[in-house]
């Protein structure tokens, strides 16, 4: 029986134009590097080479843990459902489903053009760089509902500090 799916997101600044911090943040050679313990073990492609259908498994392995011998790890399998590239002054969106055995759910990536003002100042909003939003619903499989609880908490600061990794480049 699936997990119940657990919702967050991150909003990023940066000083990176639209076209640039899309191809860094949807680069999957990128995150095979950045990413600790996961290796992009299939469809390993560049963002300019992403399109609808395009399917990808993130192996993440424990190393140096094990039962009787055996690697402890699991297979992330994702799915580009929709991707569409910013372009001039238009933001540009990407879904991608998670439909493995332990790893369920979907993220939405948005790029827009432009960066906001300080907190509570949006008519401050500057035309310089660009503002990546990161939505996610995660969930596990096949574990009680307390270790999904757990992997959520951990969730959502290691995108954070994956997706400013990835941004630095």
């Amino acid at each position: 029986m699936p997990g119940r799916l657990r919702h967050f997101e991150l909003r990023l600044e940066t000083p990176l134009p639209a076209p640039v911090a899309w191809a860094r943040i949807l680069d999957l050679r990128a995150h095979d590097r950045l990413i600790p313990f996961t290796h992009i073990i299939e469809g390993l492609a560049s963002a300019d080479e992403l399109q609808p259908g395009h399917r990808f498994v993130a192996c993440t392995l424990l190393t140096r843990v094990g039962f009787r011998g055996r690697l402890l790890g699991f297979n992330d399998v994702m799915t580009v459902e929709e991707i569409d590239p910013p372009e001039g002054s238009r933001a540009g969106h990407a879904r991608i489903v998670k439909s493995g055995k332990l790893v369920r759910g979907s993220i939405e990536v948005t790029v827009s053009p432009g960066r906001g003002g300080a907190a509570g100042h949006p008519e401050e909003r500057t035309t310089a760089g660009s503002t990546v939003r990161w939505v996610q619903d995660f969930g596990l499989s096949r574990f009680p509902w307390i270790v999904g609880l757990a992997a959520f908490a951990v969730a959502r600061p290691a995108y954070w500090v994956t997706l400013k990794r990835l941004l630095r480049g």
